[in-house]
């Protein structure tokens, strides 16, 4: 065309392609590449001259899968098992949402995403108030969902915490890991005037707590008073 004088150019894109059967897009693969050439005619523009229809006319009916021997073409494109091709629409599918709903998350999808939260009036003040409202009913939920599900302490235990507050007035602290037959050991050797009186809270305790008999509550109450 260029000989004759005609204005003539070679374009590259792909031709053809596949519709996945799981999302219904359109996919185009790397074996849809095409080239044809256009060719400028004054009043029209250019013109696509594509030879490809006449020389070979099953490559544009049913693509290159079809237009070439099995022989020259990788497996994955001539496949013609029904499973492997579920497989790899399902692959593509997956795929394709990655790209939409999470590499493809523009402005304009940030967007679609508030009106369907009722946001129309899209802009920072508005959407700062709203996150704001929505971490405050969230951190109420939470804080009321942990207060709810808090595991009650039983008498003998809130007892215990009475007594061990009453120690910890005499510079005794007590670690979270420590057993009672544990405190009561140190403290006969950092306290030894508090040994007795704390060992019958220790005693008193474990059997409210472990013990058959729930009359010993009492006697777990007046051990604790006998600290001094």
């Amino acid at each position: 065309m260029r000989a004759a004088g005609i204005p003539a150019r070679v374009v590259g894109g792909y031709q053809g392609g596949e519709r996945n059967l799981v999302d219904g897009f359109l996919v185009i693969r790397q074996s849809d590449a095409h080239a044809w050439a256009e060719v400028w005619l004054a009043g029209k523009g250019w013109i696509r001259v594509d030879p490809t229809a006449a020389v070979s006319p099953s490559r544009i009916e049913s693509g290159i899968a079809s237009a070439m021997p099995a022989g020259e073409l990788p497996a994955l494109i001539t496949m013609r098992s029904d499973w492997l091709r579920s497989v790899r629409h399902r692959w593509e599918a997956i795929n394709n949402a990655w790209n939409q709903e999470v590499l493809g998350y523009n402005p304009e999808r940030q967007r679609q995403l508030l009106s369907h939260l009722g946001l129309n009036d899209n802009n920072w003040q508005s959407l700062i108030v709203t996150l704001a409202g929505l971490s405050i009913v969230l951190l109420l939920t939470i804080t009321a969902w942990t207060l709810y599900h808090q595991p009650l302490l039983d008498p003998a235990q809130r007892l215990w915490h009475v007594a061990l507050r009453r120690i910890a007035r005499r510079q005794v602290n007590y670690a979270p890991w420590e057993t009672p037959l544990a405190l009561q050991r140190r403290i006969e050797i950092e306290k030894p005037e508090l040994a007795t009186p704390f060992a019958a809270v220790v005693n008193a305790y474990l059997a409210t707590r472990y013990g058959a008999n729930p009359n010993t509550l009492n006697d777990l109450r007046e051990a604790i008073a006998q600290l001094p």
